[in-house]
């Protein structure tokens, strides 16, 4: 009886084996000789003399679709072809010497490396749909540069035109050391006017705890001063212990700018270090300094650095943060030294906008323009978000108004341009993460479906003059404000809402006049319904998802921001 029961399960196996080869059986590894003779011509004519070294058929949608690799020591090319011959896909990568990158993506890779050594380019091309500045385009070239020394790799994916798109970098290398000799200490009177400083220490090693290092000693280069404030480093005796997360000097070009106190004896065989881990601010890391219990945590580092620079700041709920390139604003000379900058958070409430307006922009030296990207729920009865109270409760804001007096005095540094600001360690990552405040995301809503969506609207009157306090505290500072109401995916035209907060068409219309009379009233407010009750230009291939736009779509309402603010300008010289 045992012996029948394993001789059934055995078949079942069997069978379970042969159905699911059955079912895939279709997509497998085949010959060359096996393709088609039309696919074959196409294949041929494309790779040229690379020899092939793979073959795929597969089915996608029901359609069958070949893919063919073929490499040889200095390039890779992968296609793949529908049965009908059309291109789905065409990857070519090759292997270039580093002159022959353009010099945009040169200055890149100095400002991202240094003088590290570099092991490998590579151009890659790409012949499918893709998103690139504001169109959908089919064939996109950018490069790939992976360098290392000292023990850390760092590989970087660039533009043509020499925007950093991803960079991946190994850990920091962890030692346990020992503090055998210190440079001198600078004060704030040595760097005046300047607000930070470096200062040279040596260790020696008492264990490697990650990472590759084989040397018994090294020299640091620690912050002693950073934003204006001694750091506790300085006081570190010799003959301390320390644990270091440390990256190579030789790879932060911005850091050999600075102050430097190097007092030690010359070694030119000792390598050289900076010390990533260390606490400042106050004896805080970057993330508890900037810690404002939201995403405005990852976009404040690079506010106060740029503030005395900006003249436009965009804000806004998620909406807004998905739907302003701020890059697009004030032309060339926002691409190399940053004017705009996208503020906009998540959730963020009409009492988050205010508290930000009050404590922030209204205190920017040259700021011009407010682009704020206002919800219908903003000024809603029933919206509810608790955004304001946690900002007001986190320690990024408490550190804020503590040290107001010292962050608001306007630097005697010159500008902060792209490459300074993506060459500074604890600020860069979170300028690669999202450049103007802004993250790529270029993915589009497949399937849109919609739903019963409650109606309910009515307009707070506390809320209403709350967003009127913060037009006309913008206008005794001489700042415009552009509001704007953000289109949702076409899929809601006739819908008897407008938004997935049930925005009656009637409490829509009702919010679009009392903007407009806002508009007439205040010479610094300029008003843009991009909603149009849901009959507005924007394609479904522009949204990502019901409410939020893409980066095609992000790039069309921007340039259409764009043109309004300078028409405005062009009026009122």
């Amino acid at each position: 009886m045992k012996k029948c029961r394993c001789l059934k399960q055995v078949l079942i196996f069997c069978i379970l084996i042969c159905f699911l080869v059955s079912v895939d059986g279709f997509a497998k590894d085949i010959s060359f000789d096996e393709v088609p003779e039309a696919i074959q011509k196409i294949v041929l004519r494309e790779i040229g003399d690379v020899p092939i070294s793979d073959v795929d058929r597969e089915r996608e949608d029901g359609e069958t679709v070949y893919d063919i690799e073929a490499k040889d020591d200095s390039i890779d090319i992968e296609l793949e072809i529908a049965a009908d011959g059309t291109f789905r896909e065409k990857d070519v990568t090759e292997k270039i010497a580093f002159s022959e990158l353009p010099i945009p993506v040169q200055d890149t890779v100095h400002q991202q490396v240094g003088t590290l050594k570099i092991n490998d380019v590579e151009r890659r091309t790409e012949l499918g749909m893709s998103i690139v500045g504001s169109r959908l385009q089919t064939d996109t070239t950018y490069y790939n540069v992976e360098a290392e020394a000292y023990g850390v790799e760092i590989d970087l994916e660039i533009a043509p035109d020499g925007r950093l798109l991803d960079i991946d970098m190994s850990d920091p290398i962890r030692l346990k050391v020992k503090l055998i000799a210190k440079s001198k200490i600078p004060t704030l009177a040595d760097i005046a006017p300047y607000r930070e400083a470096l200062v040279f220490y040596e260790y020696s090693v008492r264990k490697r705890v990650e990472g590759k290092f084989t040397g018994k000693k090294l020299r640091v280069a620690h912050w002693a001063i950073y934003d204006n404030q001694p750091q506790a480093m300085g006081k570190a005796k010799v003959g301390s212990s320390h644990t270091l997360h440390l990256y190579p000097y030789q790879q932060f070009n911005e850091l050999k700018s600075l102050y430097t106190s190097d007092t030690l004896p010359l070694d030119l065989d000792t390598p050289l270090y900076h010390d990533v881990g260390q606490k400042i601010l106050e004896n805080r890391s970057v993330e508890e300094r900037y810690d404002y219990d939201s995403i405005f945590s990852e976009k404040m580092p690079i506010f106060w650095r740029i503030k005395d620079q900006l003249k436009l700041v965009s804000l806004g709920d998620s909406r807004g943060a998905s739907g302003v390139r701020a890059e697009m604003f004030y032309g060339e000379e926002n691409q190399k030294t940053p004017v705009a900058y996208n503020l906009a958070i998540s959730g963020g409430p009409l009492e988050f906008q205010e508290i930000v307006v009050d404590k922030y922009l209204t205190k920017m030296p040259n700021l011009e323009w407010v682009v704020y990207q206002m919800s219908p729920r903003a000024v809603k009865r029933y919206f509810e978000h608790s955004a304001d109270r946690e900002l007001l409760k986190s320690r990024g804001f408490a550190f804020d108004r503590k040290h107001a007096e010292t962050l608001w005095q306007r630097s005697d540094e010159g500008k902060k341009t792209v490459a300074g600001i993506t060459s500074i360690p604890h600020v860069s990552e979170y300028w690669n993460e999202r450049p103007w405040g802004w993250k790529f995301k270029a993915e589009v809503w497949q399937n849109p479906k919609t739903k019963r969506f409650e109606r309910k609207w009515e307009i707070s009157k506390k809320r209403w003059n709350r967003l009127t306090s913060m037009i006309a505290a913008l206008n005794e500072r001489d700042v415009k404000m552009l509001l704007y109401l953000s289109p949702l995916h076409p899929i809601m035209q006739g819908q008897p809402v407008v938004d997935d907060d049930g925005t009656t068409q009637k409490g829509y219309r009702q919010l679009v006049g009392r903007l407009k009379e806002l508009e007439a009233e205040y010479p610094n407010f300029v008003f843009v319904d991009f909603l149009q009750g849901g009959n507005h230009d924007f394609l479904p291939e522009m949204f990502k998802d019901l409410d939020h736009l893409n980066a095609l779509g992000a790039t069309k309402l921007t340039q259409a921001l764009e043109e309004v603010r300078q028409r405005y300008n062009s009026q009122h010289p």
